[in-house]
């Protein structure tokens, strides 16, 4: 089984085709509903379910390929971006309260984040095009919310996998996955248990929270574990690709800008690969 490319080779193409795959759907932009709040300390999760096994099956391993044993190798490298600055967002940052907020401010204040030598934050890396099936790991992904923040913009997960929202700050969270299926929304408290968020489908979504509307994320989910997220740093790192020739592409989600490069894994060594992301400005205005 060849895993399908999520990125483009060109950034003319729609984000639409960044997620044509079977079974995929485009992230939901109608409102949902607000029902009543309940408390993830004290009240069991059942308002949401995961997929059936068998459609998670069928997304991620349709011709029931064993999983792949042979060689791997690793991919690291760094992701900058070139071309003008993040510009600031006057208007999310007048949302955001100066004082027990000043970390979200710096964290959402601007398009896209960046560190001083122009390393790119929340970036989407996907290694892709190898043969065989890779199979995830883990049951969940956790994401800690923390000083009116979320700890990352952008999120990715295998279908099947739920996201547990974490929080680690003293105020109160109502997270909600927009696009996936929830009849009530969940209060992650202080230190108290996670909310458990289950996508119903392959494809993109959007974390918010209910208490502070500025705090948002992307959150890819995807077919193949072979992916991950940078920090303030642009460092990456994914392990577990079959050894051949793959694809290795970026994908910043506040500007849809992306870069790709095609390069061989190898087993042993590590194989570095180091992207940069244009950004225009005036390419970016409507």
């Amino acid at each position: 089984m060849m895993a399908r490319t999520l990125f483009p080779s060109t950034l003319l193409v729609s984000v639409a085709v960044l997620l044509l795959q079977p079974g995929c759907r485009s992230k939901s932009t109608a409102k949902p509903d607000v029902p009543a709040p309940r408390a993830s300390a004290s009240v069991p999760q059942v308002e949401t379910r995961p997929a059936p096994s068998a459609e998670i099956q069928a997304a991620l391993n349709p011709s029931n390929e064993p999983v792949y044993s042979g060689p791997i190798g690793t991919i690291r490298g760094v992701i900058r971006v070139s071309g003008d600055p993040s510009p600031e967002l006057p208007d999310v940052k007048k949302a955001i309260p100066a004082g027990k907020c000043d970390d979200a401010r710096a964290f959402y204040g601007t398009l896209f984040r960046e560190g001083p030598g122009r390393e790119l934050a929340d970036v989407l890396v996907a290694v892709t095009g190898y043969k065989g099936y890779v199979e995830a790991t883990g049951a969940s992904k956790q994401v800690q919310a923390r000083g009116c923040a979320f700890e990352s913009r952008t999120m990715a997960l295998v279908f099947g996998q739920r996201l547990d929202v974490q929080n680690r700050g003293p105020e109160t969270f109502i997270p909600l996955l927009s696009g996936a299926k929830q009849a009530a929304l969940l209060v992650a408290m202080p230190n108290g248990d996670p909310v458990k968020l289950f996508p119903s489908k392959v494809g993109e979504y959007e974390l918010v929270d209910q208490t502070h509307d500025y705090a948002k994320a992307a959150v890819f989910v995807l077919k193949y574990p072979t992916v991950t997220v940078t920090k303030l740093d642009g460092k990456y790192e994914i392990s577990g690709i079959p050894v051949g020739e793959v694809d290795v592409s970026a994908l910043l989600p506040a500007t849809r800008g992306t870069a790709t490069q095609h390069v061989t894994v190898t087993a042993g060594e590590p194989t570095t690969v180091d992207l940069t992301i244009p950004y225009r400005a005036a390419k970016a205005a409507p």
